[in-house]
Order: structure tokens, then C-alpha cells, then sequence
């Protein structure tokens, strides 16, 4: 009796401390840092000079395509407005969300051909790190380069409210 207990007993401390194991190394592995910037987690594994380089590459894709996603926002929003009327003209409707996927295919474009053109510019070997996160995001991309650059001007503006403020006083 004190052996099939004492078997049961160890059984059961072996399987919690699995268990623990199991919960500790998924708690305490390395997380990626969701403070740096977007594009700056989207090329981890380059030099540091080409890291440079493709931050550079997709924030002017990204600047570049956001006045054809602004465009693309206002022919929506003239749908929006065609939708609401008391008579819709659903020709007049379609023809502005074509005009805003025509536009926004536009933007999609711009930052597909700078990912291809980064791409061909890197080694074979930081190729192949990069690769698959920039390809399937580039919409992504624009995304987080639009962040990535408001949240610089915001700690510009901060830094320079700062500033004006302490050289008040």
C-alpha cells in the first residue's frame, strides 16, 4: 500500500514540476520589445548600415504613398456621402470605390517596388532574414512607417515644447 502511494505521490510531483517547467520557460522567454519602432523590428537582422538604408527605403515609400491613401480616403468618403443621400446612384457610388482601390493599388505599389528594391540591393544572406516579414506586409509597412514617423514628431514636438518651456523659465 505505502509503495502504489508513494509511486502515485512521485507521479504526481514529476508531472507538476513538468508543468512548471513548461509555464516558466514560457513565461520567461525573450519577448520582442514592442517599445522599438516598427520598421526597426521589421529588419532585425541586418547591419547595421543596411538597417539604415531600409528604414530610409520604406519611410519614403511610406510618405510617398500616403497622399494617394489620403486621395484614396476622400473618394471614399464621397461614397460614403453618395450612399447617405436620399436617392443613391449606385454607378456614381462604385465609380468613387474604384477610384479609391485604383489609388490605393497606387500606394501598395510604391512600397512593393521599394521592398523588391531593398531586396536586390541586400546579400543573399540578410536576403533571406528579411525576406518573408517584408513581403507579406507591405501595407503593413506603409502602416507602421506612417507610426514610426507621428511618433517621431510627436517626441520632436515634445522635445522642443520642452525646451521652450525650461529656456522660459
Amino acid at each position: 500500500m505505502w509503495l502504489v502511494g508513494s509511486i502515485v505521490l512521485n507521479v504526481f510531483l514529476a508531472g507538476s514540476l513538468i508543468g512548471v517547467g513548461l509555464i516558466a520557460q514560457k513565461h520567461f522567454k525573450p519577448h520582442s520589445d514592442k517599445n522599438l519602432p516598427a520598421l526597426t523590428r521589421m529588419v532585425e537582422g541586418l547591419t547595421p548600415a543596411n538597417q539604415e538604408k531600409a528604414r530610409e527605403l520604406l519611410t519614403e515609400a511610406a510618405l510617398a504613398g500616403e497622399t494617394d491613401m489620403n486621395e484614396s480616403r476622400t473618394h471614399r468618403e464621397a461614397a460614403t456621402r453618395l450612399v447617405l443621400e436620399a436617392n443613391p446612384d449606385p454607378v456614381a457610388i462604385q465609380a468613387e470605390i474604384m477610384k479609391a482601390r485604383r489609388v490605393e493599388s497606387s500606394a501598395k505599389d510604391k512600397i512593393e517596388t521599394a521592398i523588391l528594391t531593398l531586396l536586390l540591393q541586400l546579400p543573399i544572406e540578410e536576403r533571406a532574414k528579411v525576406a518573408d516579414r517584408l513581403i507579406k506586409g507591405p501595407q503593413r509597412a506603409r502602416a507602421k512607417a506612417m507610426y514610426d514617423v507621428k511618433k517621431a514628431q510627436e517626441k520632436a514636438e515634445k522635445e522642443k515644447t520642452g525646451k521652450a518651456s525650461a529656456s522660459a523659465s
